[in-house]
């Protein structure tokens, strides 16, 4: 058995492109996602190209009660996840005012708390292989966001765990990335949770739009690298805006709200018409 990367929400976009990226340099993959139909698929196409074994196993990690369930599934496949790639995420949009309630405690769960868990629940298979987690945040994590603060607070949690886990596992030898991407070609837009009044407002991607593979290649190149321990951020413009996000913090906090301000009543203008 070789190395054995874990990858969630595998099913598509960034993390369909990272098992294929991580099967090319060699790794056995177990794929997680909601789509048992659509994780087979790849993974037969990741064992007939590649000659690496892959293991499709369908979970909805919203579900909590259901990450040792996951958990279990993969220690009796009888393999060590050397690599843990927390890569599934939703996005929730609008007025708090008209979010579900279990909308907004499921992407809490997926965001934030089932990184966390899947991270303990695989510790010893880590510490015991010198193995890495990869955490895939958005420079999204830096910004306030009105109508999507649900969804860049659980990152920016996701961010702050994500450095002090650095620290943490390092005398277990246990590296941790951070991936902060900006937008990419993916079906994250259209799978997020919009409001009645949000899906009147929105607008298109404020940025370059990057290529989920090349951003794969990217995370893939660090995961290989064993004295890589530290945050990916994809793409010069936005390695660039995330280098200024922090120090310029309160210019962009103002911004947003001259911002929202004006976009808000033009939203509510168009509605009483």
């Amino acid at each position: 058995m070789g190395r054995v990367a874990l990858v969630t929400g595998a099913s598509s976009g960034l993390g369909k492109g990272l098992a294929r990226e991580l099967a090319v340099k060699g790794y056995d993959l177990v794929l997680v996602g909601r789509r048992r139909e659509t994780l087979e698929e790849l993974a037969g196409e990741l064992k007939g190209k590649y000659n690496v074994d892959a293991w499709a196993i369908d979970q909805d990690l919203s579900d909590l009660g259901k990450i040792s369930e996951l958990v279990g599934k993969v220690k009796n496949l009888g393999v060590k996840v050397n690599v843990l790639v927390n890569n599934a995420g939703m996005g929730i949009y609008g007025p708090l005012s008209e979010l579900n309630e279990t909308d907004i405690v499921r992407v809490v769960n997926l965001n934030y708390i089932a990184p966390i868990l899947l991270i303990k629940g695989f510790l010893g298979d880590l510490a015991g292989e010198r193995g890495c987690v990869v955490n895939v945040t958005s420079l999204a994590a830096h910004i306030p966001v009105p109508w999507f603060g649900i969804y860049t607070s659980t990152k920016a949690a996701l961010a702050n765990i994500t450095d002090a886990l650095r620290i943490e596992l390092k005398p277990l030898g246990i590296r941790v990335i951070g991936v902060y991407p900006g937008y990419m070609r993916t079906n994250f837009h259209n799978n997020t949770i919009v409001s009645p009044t949000a899906l009147r407002a929105r607008e298109g991607p404020m940025g370059p739009v990057m290529d989920p593979t090349y951003v794969a290649r990217r995370i893939a190149e660090k995961i290989d690298d064993p004295n890589f321990n530290g945050d990916v951020v994809p793409g010069f413009t936005y390695r660039v805006a995330g280098s200024l996000i922090r120090p310029l913090y309160p210019l962009i906090r103002r911004y947003v709200d001259r911002w929202f301000n004006r976009r808000y009543r033009e939203i509510m203008g168009s509605m009483q018409v």
